[in-house]
């Protein structure tokens, strides 16, 4: 049996989403599109003003053409957020009035095998976003260039992993011998005790991931994209899964408060409810962060 999901994506905070971003006139740039969960939705709302939707994994593109073929007021671009500046200036797409990031891994990226991301199920070590390697080289790659330092650095920057000492003398030691995700998902169930296991999983896997795709680096340039190319009374909506994003988030946020280039609408971030927690376990770890800009 297929474990693929039906859609490439199920949305989180879609109501939270909508009630922040008041999409209406103008460009509202969905830069992280996925599989076009949150782009139909705003599209429902939008009246009469124009969706960009960005996103650099050639299968969520494939996806959300399919999802939204009907509209004839949303464009799909296969590109990196950060380049969003670029991408509506040549699309002569003024005024932008929203912009929403919803950032980390997608569910069918995690459970297609040929993708390398998840450590239940087996496939090569790609972990690419892109899919690409002219944009960047799959994570086995990364391990295997990577000094003990390197990974060293990963697992505690970037999985504020515990025993990131212990994983990264492992990976490095074993670094020419591993293939696919289950090698490096075997070496690290046999370094841990077994009741640390999954969550261990979870941290490597994450630390390599962000490594390979960079993806930190990635989120700041997005996050100063966005607000150069929003509008006065624009609204930026930020969803991030893990503490890293979020201070990213919440930091940009708020220096742009300081400057007085935007309002913050989130004091605190906003999480899903009980219901949707219940319905979609992979919102538990979601926080929404809006600001609007100023001037």
């Amino acid at each position: 049996m297929d474990a693929r999901p039906a859609v490439f994506h199920r949305p989180v905070m879609v109501n939270e989403v909508l009630a922040y971003l008041v999409p209406g006139t103008g460009t509202v740039v969905d830069a992280t599109v996925g599989g076009g969960g949150h782009a139909r939705a705003i599209l429902e709302n939008l009246g009469q003003g124009r969706l960009l939707g960005i996103d650099v994994d050639p299968e969520a593109i494939a996806s959300v053409r399919r999802q939204l073929a009907n509209y004839d007021n949303v464009e799909i671009v296969r590109a990196n957020y950060a380049d969003m500046e670029s991408i509506i200036q040549s699309r002569q797409a003024m005024p932008v009035t929203g912009v929403l990031l919803d950032l980390g891994v997608s569910l069918h990226q995690l459970v297609t095998p040929e993708r390398g991301f998840g450590f239940d199920v087996e496939g090569p070590l790609d972990m690419r976003f892109s899919g690409s390697a002219a944009v960047e080289p799959p994570a086995l790659d990364l391990i295997r260039r990577a000094t003990r330092r390197q990974v060293l650095g990963w697992l505690r920057e970037f999985g504020q992993e515990p025993l990131a000492n212990r994983l990264a003398r492992r990976i490095f030691e074993r670094r020419q011998s591993l293939r696919t995700t289950a090698d490096l998902a075997r070496l690290v169930r046999s370094s841990v005790p077994p009741y640390r296991a999954r969550k261990t999983l979870a941290r490597v896997f994450q630390a390599v991931r962000i490594a390979t795709n960079r993806e930190l680096e990635q989120v700041a340039a997005g996050l100063r994209a966005a607000f150069r190319v929003l509008a006065p009374g624009g609204r930026l909506v930020v969803i991030s899964y893990h503490s890293l994003e979020d201070r990213l988030v919440k930091v940009a946020m708020r220096d742009a408060a300081k400057r007085g280039r935007a309002r913050v609408l989130t004091p605190k971030p906003v999480r899903p409810g009980a219901d949707e927690v219940r319905a979609n376990g992979a919102a538990r770890s979601a926080r929404l962060r809006a600001a609007e800009v100023l001037a």
